[in-house]
């Protein structure tokens, strides 16, 4: 819509506006919350508790930074990602005195991190020696050597993972190759393509980050797709690892912990229900060898839940953080999340259903802190996003006593494991550029 005739300066336009029928009748189609005294209570559960706490935590973070490259084009651009795998020895925090902030010497020789790192190209950055090149096309071949990366030498690389995982599964998208008519053909590794041009295909390429790519600004979100994809594959990956019967005792005394959602979002989303049924198929492999189930969560640490949270969490006597008891626990239904989060109609499909592969949890800790758990869907029980029962969430009291434990002073509603987990893996601004422009020798 071009608007003309209007003197800015003067202050017209926003007289203009203020007078426009079209700002009225958008504002009067708005749905506006009811907090009035009939809103729904918070969903308050007791939770099953005991001394249970793990040996171990492997805590998976990531993190990616993007910097302009001067190579002449405009807009050129380029990512480091960074993924960190952190295993916690929790034993060692025994010695520490209750409620006192131990040095973080401490931390640091509790834990043993592996990691795994790689560049991705953006807009107008093309590979050396590649004539015809495009930048597309370099950043899809960046996404299957970074998948094909492995964690362990003598276990699957994230790429074998993702390819046991969603086994027969065949991509439903349009080729890749610009102009090319012909449909995708899942493949393994590098392949060409079926057209007279005989282009290479990717196996990566069915999770269709291309699809995102933007040639003319900024790929800094398709970047955090590939990052967070990564720390899924990487999560999985190493509950693979642990699944031979070898190893598959020390799933009983281990936690598991993905900094954020247990979801994936945008182009790569199919993959969530494989992961779903992946972890399942090894949680229910744990229950019979072990006696219990996977213990999986996620924690987010802002967002729409931890606003609902804070919110709720109020009285106007105290102020914030004063209506719940510590270690209260809030299991939201579907129904409740429908009306009171994620608005939309009540008995509409559940806000998450095809993306996540956890559950959500309002926990307020023993220290009084705020947390979104993310608890793994293990079973059939916890597929039903109405169900709050406690078959639903078999391990969630485990969860509860791991977070009470390793909650941390040092940040607002830090979380220990996942502090470390992002100690390894954050870039710092200045380092990264400088490793940014080493690769593309720049001065």
């Amino acid at each position: 819509m071009t608007v003309t005739g209007i003197q800015h300066e003067t202050g017209e336009g926003l007289i203009a506006l203020q007078s426009s029928k079209a700002i009225h009748d958008f504002e009067g189609t708005i749905e506006t919350k009811d907090n009035s005294a009939t809103k729904d209570t918070p969903p308050v559960v007791e939770v099953a508790r005991n001394g249970w706490l793990p040996i171990r935590v492997v805590a998976i973070d990531g993190s990616t930074l993007t910097h302009k490259v001067k190579n002449g084009f405009p807009g050129a651009e380029a990512s480091i990602l960074m993924l960190s795998v952190v295993f916690i020895d929790i034993t060692e925090l025994a010695s520490i005195v209750p409620h006192e902030i131990p040095s973080p010497r401490v931390f640091n020789d509790m834990d043993k991190a592996t990691t795994l790192d790689g560049v991705l190209p953006g807009a107008n950055v093309v590979r050396v020696g590649a004539p015809g090149d495009a930048p597309v096309t370099f950043f899809r071949s960046t996404v299957q050597d970074i998948l094909s990366g492995t964690l362990d030498p003598a276990h699957e690389t994230l790429l074998e993972t993702l390819r046991a995982i969603t086994v027969g599964r065949q991509a439903d998208i349009a080729c890749p190759i610009v102009d090319c008519k012909e449909k995708y053909k899942s493949g393994t590794g590098s392949y060409k393509c079926d057209c007279e041009r005989k282009q290479t295909l990717f196996e990566t390429d069915a999770l269709r980050f291309h699809e995102r790519f933007n040639e003319l600004g900024s790929n800094g979100e398709v970047h955090g797709e590939v990052r967070r994809v990564t720390e899924v594959l990487s999560l999985i990956n190493i509950l693979r690892y642990f699944e031979n019967e070898k190893r598959i005792h020390y799933l009983k005394n281990c936690a598991f912990v993905l900094d954020g959602p247990l979801a994936v979002f945008g182009q790569p989303a199919w993959i969530a229900p494989y992961v779903q049924r992946e972890i399942q198929r090894i949680s229910a492999k744990s229950l019979k060898h072990n006696g219990c189930d996977l213990l999986l969560f996620g924690i987010e640490k802002s967002g729409q839940y931890m606003t609902h949270f804070s919110d709720i969490d109020w009285t106007d006597e105290r102020g914030p953080r004063s209506k719940f008891d510590s270690q209260t626990v809030i299991i939201p239904n579907a129904k409740y999340i429908n009306r009171n989060i994620v608005f939309r109609p009540e008995d509409a499909k559940p806000s998450g259903i095809d993306t996540y592969f956890g559950r959500k949890v309002l926990y307020k800790t023993a220290n009084g802190s705020h947390a979104v758990l993310n608890s793994a869907i293990v079973n059939s029980e916890g597929t039903d996003f109405h169900n709050t029962s406690p078959s639903a969430f078999p391990r969630l009291g485990d969860a509860l006593n791991v977070l009470d434990h390793l909650s941390t002073y040092l940040y607002e509603d830090g979380f220990m494991p996942l502090v470390r987990a992002h100690a390894h893996a954050a870039i710092p601004l200045k380092q990264g550029a400088e490793i940014l422009r080493s690769l593309f020798n720049l001065s």
